[in-house]
């Protein structure tokens, strides 16, 4: 601390001759300043834990590819179709000898693949 002391000295006064009760010490006398104000500053560490989720949908696309199959068949079938014409009296063709014809035998006819037989047209 610094004090300061003054002198005051006023024109034509000069200081005269201390006298021994004048020698005495006074008790000090202080002088007090504003407080000056200081920081100091501390940091102490915090931990915040921030959390962010995330999250993942798997998504499975099926296809399905519908195919159309059309299997055909095809199949033959022979008919035979009998016409009983009555020819009356008379001979007999020459297709068919009179032996053929004893009693209990059928006439011989035509090859039943080839009567009646229609052409195929598919479905």
């Amino acid at each position: 601390m610094h004090h300061r002391h003054h002198h005051h000295h006023h024109k034509g006064c000069h200081p005269s001759a201390v006298s021994p009760a004048q020698n005495m010490v006074s008790p000090a006398q202080n002088v007090v300043y504003p407080t000056k104000h200081c920081v100091k500053n501390n940091y102490i560490p915090h931990e915040v834990n921030h959390i962010h989720p995330t999250h993942t949908t798997i998504q499975n696309h099926h296809m399905v590819k519908n195919k159309h199959f059309y299997p055909h068949t095809q199949s033959v079938v022979n008919t035979v179709n009998q016409q009983n014409v009555n020819m009356g009296p008379g001979r007999p063709p020459s297709a068919v000898s009179p032996a053929a014809m004893g009693p209990g035998r059928p006439p011989q006819a035509v090859s039943p693949a080839t009567m009646n037989q229609k052409p195929y047209h598919g479905c």
